[in-house]
């Protein structure tokens, strides 16, 4: 997949070696014939070392700088640009990013004004501020194209794709996808199409077009050359094998698998070989060959556990050393204190002939210590910063762990529904699936959302209704009607709320409207009037639908049934009075005492 942040087709690893270009330097005037050398430093290193890179780029910037030329001022900020953001310094770079547009505008030049555009847009992708990366890298697109760049209009088509892919945006992002293949192939980049073709593939088949998503996977397999990389190649060849297997060519796909996964282990990519052990999993509990199922997916746990352990370990000596570093400033800086008081005491004492003269050094020394103290309570402030984005980093990441676990819970579910001949039986695992994705669905949120404290009520009712409605193919009778007060909750309190909302609107698209009938499902959740917004105040939770007014089993607070015994307990854990009524259709309410809002 290309790259988005600085562009992989600018640079070529050509040219002299980096010892050699050193030695260039030291022998080079300070003006501008200096740039050519520092530009191919900048080359050698920002990918590898990006620190020793941003020596070069603060010396480009300065020379750029004292020649006044525009278009050589941007460069320097744009070299410094990507410097931070391999250093994931997103802030710094983007400044730097903006600066270099300004300039390169001033200097009218299209392409590096195009490539500006397209840098400052990866940036906002990486903080996922996915509507202003999507306009940058649009704008990037339309300088591209006007200066006649096909090799950039297919990077930037690519950016493009990948993040309409990544919002859900699938038909969009095939029409992208596509585009830029076309312009690989003309171009001769194999391996680079490969993987374009690769993602394509991944979109087909979310769109439900697993027979055209095999062929396109077939040939991204088939272009790849022999010098590429191995690692896009596993992956290449455990798409396919997917593909494979989805299509019903089961011997095929375990030959594509097994290839894959060996490739991979060959090569270290131990996250690629995990993912292959997975698909082999799935592919022979299709099978019913559980016994290879249940070995394939040990083999998987084995190296996920693997890789959690290395990062902990990683996270743990990094947290180690940052403490025994701020035991020992902590350390120095009481020992430092203690000296000084010392030194005080002794001066008063001794020069009491003196007293005046020493209360003036005295209060200057006091004065000092103060300013150093107010510096050294700057400094603790800024480590509890960063230390606190680090914790929301861990957080954002274990939120992001829950969600993949849950949605790899729902595709197992989802491939065991499949064997089942029984209906009631695959419906059961199927109403499980359903409530597995309501709960990932809360964890996708927190970890998109810049708020990790909480759920937006509203949004999150939505897309659970609305995806509920589409999975049961009612979307063209059923209309969704929401009546929602602005509520973040407590995900303690989202959680079994969510729950009992999939399995009320689950009973309501089975049995309200059948025989094809039409109708409105409408639910509330919101402050019961009267009540105020504070905690302790009680909510309203309701589920109303306009249907035949069943009075099933499915329906009744007297039912065994799992979903109500599970609505009945949670209501139990909301201190919450539940009711069904059968009055021109059928009305659920849940009055909830016990929530918690989200913390401000």
């Amino acid at each position: 997949m290309f790259g988005a942040i600085c562009g992989a087709l600018m640079w070529t690893c050509a040219g002299a070696q980096l010892d050699s270009l050193l030695q260039v330097l030291q022998h080079t005037p300070a003006d501008t014939t200096r740039l050519p050398v520092l530009t191919g430093l900048l080359r050698q290193t920002v990918y590898t070392d990006p620190d020793s890179a941003l020596v070069f780029a603060a010396q480009y910037r300065s020379i750029a700088a004292r020649s006044g030329i525009e278009l050589e001022q941007g460069k320097g900020h744009n070299y410094t640009g990507m410097c931070y953001s391999f250093l994931g310094e997103h802030d710094r770079a983007l400044q730097h990013y903006q600066t270099a547009l300004y300039h390169f505008e001033k200097g009218d030049d299209p392409w590096y004004t195009a490539m500006a555009h397209n840098n400052i847009a990866s940036v906002l992708e990486a903080e996922k501020r996915l509507d202003d990366a999507m306009q940058g890298y649009r704008t990037a697109l339309d300088g591209f194209r006007g200066v006649g760049d096909t090799a950039w209009v297919a990077n930037v088509s690519n950016n493009l794709a990948n993040l309409l892919y990544a919002r859900g945006d699938l038909d969009s992002a095939s029409v992208y996808y596509r585009s830029t293949d076309s312009i690989l192939m003309r171009l001769a980049e194999h391996d680079f199409a490969a993987q374009v073709r690769m993602n394509l593939a991944n979109v087909l088949y979310e769109l439900g077009q697993p027979r055209e998503a095999m062929n396109v996977m077939r040939s991204a397999v088939a272009i790849h050359t022999a010098q590429g990389d191995e690692v896009n190649k596993a992956n290449l060849l455990l798409g396919l094998g997917r593909m494979q297997g989805a299509n019903g060519h089961a011997d095929s796909a375990l030959v594509s698998l097994r290839a894959g996964v060996v490739m991979a282990r060959r090569t270290g990519a131990r996250e690629v070989e995990m993912q292959g052990e997975l698909f082999l999993s799935d592919l022979y509990e299709q099978q019913g060959r559980m016994d290879s199922a249940l070995a394939h997916f040990k083999r998987m746990k084995v190296l996920q556990d693997s890789l959690l352990n290395e990062e902990r370990i990683v996270q743990i000596a990094e947290m180690r050393e940052r403490y025994e570093s701020g035991r020992k400033d902590a350390l120095l800086a009481e020992n430092r204190a203690q000296l000084e008081q010392r030194t005080i005491t002794i001066r008063a004492i001794a020069g009491g002939a003196v007293l005046l003269l020493i209360a003036a050094i005295f209060a200057f020394r006091a004065y000092r210590i103060k300013r150093k103290g107010e510096a050294e309570l700057a400094d603790k402030n800024a480590v509890i910063s960063e230390q606190l984005k680090e914790k929301e980093l861990l957080v954002r990441e274990i939120h992001h762990r829950v969600k993949n676990n849950l949605q790899v819970v729902s595709s197992l579910l989802s491939i065991q529904g499949r064997g089942i001949a029984d209906a009631a039986a695959k419906q059961a695992v199927n109403d499980s699936r359903l409530r597995v994705k309501s709960m990932a669905l809360i964890h996708q949120d927190l970890y998109r959302e810049g708020d990790l404290t909480g759920v937006r009520m509203k949004d999150y009712v939505e897309k659970l209704a609305t995806g509920l409605i589409t999975s049961y193919g009612m979307t063209e009778r059923v209309m969704l009607r929401s009546e929602m007060d602005d509520l973040d909750l407590d995900v303690d309190t989202a959680i079994p709320i969510g729950l009992i909302l999939n399995e009320l609107i689950t009973n309501a698209l089975k049995y309200a409207w059948p025989n094809g009938r039409q109708g409105v499902l409408t639910v509330t959740l919101g402050v019961q009037p009267g009540s105020g917004r504070a905690e302790g105040a009680a909510l309203l939770l309701q589920v109303r639908d306009d249907g035949v007014g069943s009075t099933a089993k499915e329906s009744s607070t007297e039912s065994s049934g799992f979903g109500l015994n599970m609505i009945r307990t949670f209501a139990v854990k909301l201190n919450g009075d539940w009711s069904v009524d059968h009055d021109e259709g059928t009305v659920a309410r849940l009055l909830i005492r016990n929530f918690k809002l989200a913390r401000a």
